[in-house]
């Protein structure tokens, strides 16, 4: 009865600590989750800023009829 006693301490000194281990890990994770979505949402910013932007730089170079050729990819000039 006594090595019963102690086995089951033992299991439970055991699955307490993979619970603490588990609960560290899971929170982790939530972390690495919500940078991600939060650079995620940042980029999405950022794309549209640029484009917007873009769109003033090209508004600006018509009216004041600045001759540019925009880049036309892998076509040879």
């Amino acid at each position: 009865m006594a090595t019963q006693d102690v086995r089951m301490e033992l299991i439970q000194h055991e699955y307490s600590g993979v619970r603490t281990a588990l609960h560290a890990l899971m929170d982790r994770m939530d972390g690495y989750e919500a940078a991600l979505l939060g650079l995620t949402e940042m980029v999405a910013e950022n794309r549209e800023m640029i484009f917007e932007n873009s769109r003033k730089l090209d508004a600006i170079i018509k009216h004041l009829e600045v001759p540019y050729k925009p880049p036309a990819g892998f076509v040879k000039e």
